[in-house]
């Protein structure tokens, strides 16, 4: 503890550089934080959506503004073996008041939708009794949390110029991925609002087993060929790896651009250390002859370097970190992403953080130490 006034004075000693060091690392642990932790989002929401053998079937038609899928079609979906069950379902994309951020809204069939939405729990109400009550609405925590509603509220939220959608709030929606971002409504409600009596947006259809998929995918496609609306239809994992080859080449740019942050900044570190060990070559010399070994004068240049770079890594992080935590950030709109904070990634950074100002520091200062106390006091000028 000694030493803390020590090491404590010579960081401040050119307060500009110790400045610079400090904000370029909490630029890069920032981007490579806000970067990452969207990538370890993305990469949950594809491995959950990976493990469950859904199919989608929608029209060959299908526009997220229009809904054409006939439900007339489903009884018959339904007689494909290995069919284990069916839903149908409306989604759309709304607005609260005057606010442009979208809020996904789907109409749903309450007696069989948690067979296919992860939906870990409803509070205020049970799914029976949301079926019961025409109007009644849930709506998921985030959402909830995000625009300050409570259970009672009714909500009116608009589709395009014209259309109007109130509702009361009778839940709230727990659950993984993006469950806890939706609002859902009685499909009839819904139906009834927009004028699409009788037809949906999709289906989603679970089977039995996975290897089942493709031959249930080709039968539902033959069965309504050369109708007045035909169908296709893809399964959930091929739906994500369409997504994924979309955009994969900014997956890759995302990492790209994270780990050139850290290895540019790492660099700079290493030269404002190197910057300021050489003008402090006399110093050491003097600290030598006084009877500092050179453990200890590596020890004292080592914290320094680490306690800066710890302190720009730690404020970096954080506020990539609460970024996530405090305000709701959903990717793309048509397919509800929510980045979620990952406290792992902080951490993560934090090493990074240690590691550059150890990284940093440890060549030049072993490179100073060595240099006899005679040959670094005669380095005058």
């Amino acid at each position: 503890m000694k030493y803390v006034r020590l090491i404590y004075k010579n960081i401040l000693r050119n307060k500009r550089r110790t400045f610079l060091v400090f904000v370029s690392l909490s630029f890069a642990l920032f981007l490579f934080v806000f970067l990452f932790t969207v990538l370890a989002s993305m990469n949950m929401y594809f491995d959950i959506a990976k493990e469950r053998h859904i199919i989608y079937a929608y029209s060959t038609k299908f526009d997220i503004k229009h809904h054409d899928f006939p439900q007339s079609y489903i009884p018959k979906i339904k007689e494909i073996p290995h069919v284990r069950d069916i839903t149908p379902c409306i989604q759309m994309l709304n607005y609260f008041e005057k606010s442009t951020k979208v809020i996904n809204t789907w109409g749903i069939d309450p007696e069989n939708i948690e067979k296919f939405f992860e939906i870990t729990r409803i509070v205020g109400t049970t799914w029976s009794k949301f079926a019961q009550e025409r109007t009644a609405g849930l709506v998921g925590k985030k959402l909830m949390e995000e625009y300050g509603w409570k259970i009672g509220d009714t909500i009116i939220l608009k589709s395009g110029l014209w259309v109007e959608i109130p509702f009361t709030i009778r839940g709230i929606v727990h659950g993984q991925g993006n469950m806890c971002n939706f609002v859902y409504l009685n499909l009839p409600y819904l139906q009834d609002l927009i004028g699409c009596q009788g037809r949906v947006s999709f289906v989603l259809i679970i089977t039995d087993d996975s290897s089942f998929v493709p031959e249930i995918s080709s039968k539902a496609e033959a069965l309504f060929r050369n109708y007045p609306v035909e169908i296709t239809s893809i399964t959930q994992k091929s739906f994500l790896e369409s997504i994924v080859n979309r955009i994969k080449v900014i997956l890759i740019a995302f990492r790209l651009i994270g780990w050139i942050a850290i290895i540019s900044t790492f660099l700079l570190v290493a030269n404002c250390i190197a910057l300021s060990i050489r003008e402090r070559t006399i110093e050491i010399g003097v600290m030598r002859v006084l009877g500092f070994s050179r453990i200890k004068i590596l020890a004292l240049v080592l914290s320094e370097s680490i306690m800066v770079a710890l302190a720009g890594g730690m404020v970096g992080a954080l506020l990539a970190y609460l970024l996530f935590a405090v305000h709701h950030i959903e990717i793309p709109a048509t397919v509800p992403l929510v980045i979620n904070s990952d406290i792992y990634l902080v951490f993560y950074a934090l090493f990074i953080s240690i590691l550059i100002g150890f990284l940093g520091g440890i060549f030049p200062v072993i490179n100073s130490v060595r240099m006899k106390p005679s040959d670094a006091i005669r380095n005058i000028g």
